[in-house]
């Protein structure tokens, strides 16, 4: 099991990638993710619909690779702007993903109005 705690990111999205594509290997948004200027992977953003790849982990790297729906970009760019701690987590070949840390309920930061 992984867990990176992420403190910065970039985006990127792809003007040539349609989003009618329902091929699972054509993203057509990355969001690359960095623990303290190291790269510890990507969330690759896919159109509704299509089949997504299980997450691929690379223990010797240090890097986590998720796939996701492009109906989640939204939110998990909000996650990353609003929340902290948010880290890049692994726990097992099929269950990886983002998460934040504990919070305070009725906290209010950042509400989205």
């Amino acid at each position: 099991m992984a867990t990176y705690t992420i403190d910065s990111y970039s985006v990127r999205v792809w003007s040539s990638r349609p989003t009618t594509n329902l091929s699972p290997g054509v993203a057509v948004t990355g969001i690359y993710l960095y623990e303290g200027g190291t790269y510890r992977g990507y969330a690759y953003f896919y159109p509704d619909g299509t089949p997504l790849a299980p997450p691929v982990i690379d223990t010797a790297a240090g890097q986590i690779f998720i796939h996701l729906n492009l109906s989640q970009l939204t939110g998990i760019l909000q996650l990353l702007r609003e929340e902290k701690p948010v880290y890049l987590y692994e726990f097992g070949t099929t269950n990886a993903g983002l998460m934040t840390g504990t919070e305070p309920t009725g906290e209010e930061e950042g509400i989205s109005g």
